[in-house]
């Protein structure tokens, strides 16, 4: 006979610790029942894990679930579906031995969450529902045997809900697991409810407290010490399962035989039987039947998995050995305490991973799900998607024919990807182009507006007409800007996007909004190194809200793009910078959506997007020299009879993510200062000093750097603030298009580097200018050649003319710490772009701490009423002018001392009143001759009075600071002999 059949013979049921759909439907679960004299069945988290996601077996459930292209049903509904499905079907199974045994055996096993195990109501609710919803009077509802659990345990049995004890590793938990069974027994007679049906198990680990006591007995044996250990541990190995399961079987007699039971058991009540589970040997050393064997004997069930099953049917030996060897079970409990082994503290750990171990599968089943859920509804959608790409290719076509330009097949290479993002994934709300707690979509390819316009007008965003594209008044521009309230910044100039990404997903982050950034390049654009400078920063800052999708269709303006279609290279190149990527057809929307999905669990993450330029339109399509092309009106009828009518109009509804609690802003108290006069600071270090002081009272301030945060002096910051202070490292573009995208988020951004590199990051400046942000500062250090030593690449000599340039921009520059404090401080309360320069030499403090600088303002230090010439001057040359004026005074010459803190806007009333009272202006700056401090008043007082510049006019040099602002004529005794001479 079968060793499995004669099991029962020895008052041991034998049970399945297994359960899959194919196990039921072909047949295998019900032969074993009816064949091999099988019992029962166990199941777990793990278990279902394994199959619900390593078959298809549930797909079609799964789909079924879904249902009509509506949002997936909570995951732990789906979960609930399949799995009591299959225990319902499985317990049907069984009946015929549940009904046989009345009541002893024909039992399946479902397991509440894992997640409830040390929570007591949560638990008891749940198993109400799993009960109700299984609705099978042979089913058991598996509870941990945790504290939290002993009470939920007894609570279910009292109102007639059969109970599995599962992650049972000592004897004092089985005891008090017996003792809930006993309680709960005691009130079911004292409320005159039947003892007979309620049924409960107690399933005791095996397998794993070898797992992690033999570990800690080889923690032990060591040839290191001479004098071996009593007991030995290497005698000990593999004995401390079974020894702990005699004993609890020795309290289950106990408890059996008192008075106490008897007296329920006269009144109908079923043993709470013993089940060893966990009964796989781990170790291949060891027997493969080795905790089947010792345990045999009444009211006991083995719960056993396929592979010890067909171990111990084909050589299993069969024979009542549980009360065999108990005072070597006695030894081995003994044996552990002197070797120092606290076998509390091993059963502890064992109970909390053993919630952990159904946790992880648990929680994996959970995401699988969710992700076949998605798959299931995205497939129904991507019909009615498709169609809405159509359509936007539709408008496309139309709008660009009649403005009679623009980029219609850039922007039909993107269609499918638009409507995928616009129409299904986005979470947004069409009525609301100000709202923050919702995604963000960024086009970086912007020469591809049209898409955008159309994407916007058919979901209801916008109710301009599309007709308007391009022309003057329209917010349908040629490339995107502000102008149209859904662009948060200007874009066109390529390469620009994912910085700007960066910043926005940041300020979500900041504060605390779970929005996506979804930012849309072009293939071509990759070309540029700043989408690699954005990358990297995107990467090392660990942005996982950032989705990059990449519009790979092969052709650039004149060519086809260096890669082509090669998606590959994308790929390798964004996970060089350590971000996920997936490469997909980009007009395949079921793939998009899919992609999409995937983006959400974290990033940053890049869809590089196969497409084709001109899709949709035969004859445009793949085509080379339609870049930047509108169609002709006979052409548009041609391309519009192709894509064909839809009928299609889809309105997005409102989608938020929740109130975003945002503190009102406090007034921000004035800065003192507290330099003494005549110290030595350099305004460097009283910018930095300022962002520090102003952190505190400005929760919304936020700081960038390029790497050089030690000359800037924001390192100040960074220590007070590390989580609003971001290193950008030597990447001046992204660094700007970075603090752009928060400026545009409503945070205050203040970028810093040296003034030379912000020439690198230009057109970034330029662009920001034309996305109008509510504020954004750039301070450039070590300005003009005072720096001295480091020489021509390290001088800011075109700052002031590049910052000067942009419109509506404020210029400041202060000469010395009071005034850079306080400008630091207007800087960040200015509205629009604010361009802070500062410098490397340390100047003597020359204003006192009450001092004000208005924007737009100056300040006369030296005046009198024979005042023959004005010298005006700002930064780092304000000192050298009032030196002139000093020793000039000497000689009887008194000129005008003005410091034109304010590059721009200047103060032009002083000024004209200096040319008024005065002979002539001479201005003096460390700067380039053309573009900066000269050019500005010259402007400004438009040739009424004479206007001297002494700037920088040659190639500069290496050299001390005096050295080089004698070398070229700005400095104290240049300006002296520029008055003689012009007196």
């Amino acid at each position: 006979m079968n060793a499995l059949l004669k099991l029962v013979e020895h008052g041991q049921s034998y049970w399945i610790d297994n359960l899959t759909r194919r196990m039921i439907t072909s047949g295998e679960l019900e032969c074993r029942v009816r064949r091999e004299g099988l019992r029962g069945v166990t199941s777990n988290p793990q278990i279902f894990q394994k199959a619900i996601t390593g078959t298809k077996d549930y797909d079609e459930q799964i789909e079924n679930l879904v249902g009509g292209g509506r949002p997936c049903p909570d995951v732990r509904e789906i979960y609930e579906a399949l799995v009591t499905t299959d225990i319902r079907n499985a317990c049907d199974i069984l009946r015929p031995v549940y009904d046989d045994t009345s009541g002893l055996d024909g039992y399946v096993s479902l397991e509440v969450s894992p997640h409830l195990a040390h929570y007591t109501e949560a638990s008891i609710e749940q198993a109400r529902h799993l009960f109700r919803l299984v609705d099978r009077p042979n089913l058991f509802i598996k509870i941990p045997g945790t504290l939290a659990g002993l009470p939920a345990i007894e609570e279910l049995l009292f109102e007639g809900i059969n109970v599995n004890i599962t992650l049972l590793f000592s004897v004092e938990r089985y005891e008090a697991v017996a003792e809930a069974y006993l309680r709960a027994l005691e009130r079911r007679r004292e409320a005159g409810l039947p003892l007979d049906e309620v049924a409960s198990v107690a399933s005791f680990f095996l397998s794993r407290i070898d797992v992690l006591t033999d570990e800690l007995l080889r923690h032990r044996i060591t040839p290191e010490v001479t004098r071996r250990p009593e007991p030995d541990p290497k005698t000990m190995l593999g004995k401390s399962a079974i020894a702990n399961a005699k004993l609890a079987y020795q309290s289950f007699k106990r408890i059996i035989e008192s008075d106490r039971w008897k007296a329920l058991e006269d009144k109908g009540a079923r043993v709470q039987r013993m089940l060893w589970a966990s009964t796989s040997t781990k170790n291949p050393a060891y027997s493969d039947v080795m905790y089947v064997e010792p345990l045999i004997g009444p009211n006991t069930v083995n719960t056993m998995p396929e592979k010890t099953i067909d171990a111990f049917a084909d050589h299993g030996a069969v024979r009542d050995t549980i009360e065999e060897g108990l005072d070597e079970a006695n030894a081995v409990m003994n044996g552990l305490a002197k070797l120092g082994i606290d076998f509390g503290l091993v059963t502890a750990q064992l109970e909390n991973e053993g919630v952990q171990k159904f946790i992880e599968p648990y929680d994996a089943l959970m995401a699988s799900l969710a992700d076949k859920c998605q798959k299931y509804s995205n497939r129904r959608s991507v019909d009615l998607l498709q169609k809405v790409a159509r359509e936007l290719r539709r408008d496309v076509v139309t709008m660009t024919t009649e403005a009679g330009s623009g980029h219609p097949t850039s922007s039909l290479s993107c269609a499918d990807i638009v409507a995928a993002l616009f129409f299904h994934e986005m979470r947004w709300d069409p009525t609301d182009p100000s709202a923050r707690d919702v995604d963000t979509f960024v086009l970086s390819k912007g020469h591809a507006a049209p898409i955008l316009w159309a994407a916007l007008h058919q979901s209801g965003a916008c109710h301009e007409s599309l007709t308007s594209l391009r022309k003057l008044g329209s917010t349908f521009e040629g490339h995107p800007t502000p102008t149209n309230p859904w662009v948060k910044v200007a874009t066109g100039s390529l390469g620009q996007g994912l910085a700007a990404a960066n910043g926005i997903a940041l300020a979500n982050r900041l504060d605390g909004i779970p929005g996506r950034v979804y930012c849309l390049l072009g293939d071509g654009e990759c070309s540029e190194g700043s989408v690699w400078e954005a990358a990297q920063f995107a990467s090392l800052n660990k942005l996982s809200g950032l989705v990059a999708i990449v519009d790979v269709n092969g052709l650039g303006q004149t060519g086809p793009t260096p890669y082509g279609h090669r998606t590959e290279v994308f790929a390798r190149r964004f996970q060089s910078f350590g971000w996920s990527t997936i490469e997909i057809d980009g007009h395949d929307i079921e793939a998009l959506l899919d992609a999409l999905y995937r983006a959400r669990k974290g990033g940053p993450t890049a869809i590089i997007a196969k497409t084709e330029k001109g899709r949709g339109v035969s004859f445009l399509e793949g085509v080379h020299g339609w870049h930047g092309k509108a169609l002709d009106r006979e052409a548009m009828e041609k391309a519009l009879r192709e894509l064909g009518e839809t009928g299609v109009h889809m309105t997005v509804e409102p989608r938020r993510l929740g109130q975003i609690r945002r503190s009102e802003s406090e007034p921000v108290p004035p800065l003192k200062p507290g330099y003494r006069p005549g110290e030595k600071v350099a305004t460097r270090k009283g910018f930095g000093i300022a962002l520090e002081k102003l952190g505190e009272s400005m929760p919304d301030l936020v700081v960038l750097d390029g790497d050089v945060s030690n000359s800037t002096y924001t390192e100040f910051f960074a220590r007070r603030y590390p989580k609003r202070f971001f290193q950008s490292y030597i990447a001046e573009q992204n660094l700007v298009g970075t603090a752009l995208g928060l400026a545009v988020s409503g945070k205050v951004p203040v970028a810093a580097t040296f003034a030379c590199f912000l020439s690198r990051a230009y057109d970034f400046i330029r662009m920001a200018g034309h996305s109008r942000p509510p504020h954004l500062v750039l301070c450039g250090s070590h300005a003009g050649v005072s720096i001295g030593e480091d020489g021509p690449s390290q001088m800011g000599l075109e700052d002031l003319a590049m910052f000067r340039a942009l419109a509506g921009s404020t210029v400041l520059y202060p000469c010395d710490a009071v005034s850079a404090e306080r400008l630091t401080e207007l800087a960040v309360k200015t509205p629009g772009i604010v361009y802070l320069r500062t410098t490397r030499p340390s100047t003597p403090v020359i204003y006192s701490e009450a001092e004000d600088f208005p924007i737009g303002g100056s300040k006369v230090l030296r005046s009198g009423g024979n005042d023959r010439f004005t010298v005006v001057a700002a930064g780092i040359t304000v000192h050298d002018a009032l030196a002139a004026h000093d020793s000039l005074k000497q000689r009887g010459i008194s000129v005008r001392v003005i410091d034109a803190y304010s590059v721009k806007p200047l103060d032009v009333a002083t000024l004209e009143q200096a040319a008024r009272e005065t002979q002539g202006i001479v201005v003096v700056e460390d700067h380039w001759r053309d573009g900066g401090l000269g050019d500005a008043v010259a402007a400004a007082l438009n040739s009424t009075v004479p206007v001297h510049r002494l700037a920088v006019s040659k190639e500069p040099r290496s050299g001390t600071m005096e050295q080089l602002l004698e070398r070229h004529g700005i400095s104290r005794r240049a300006i002296e002999e520029a008055i003689l001479a012009f007196g």
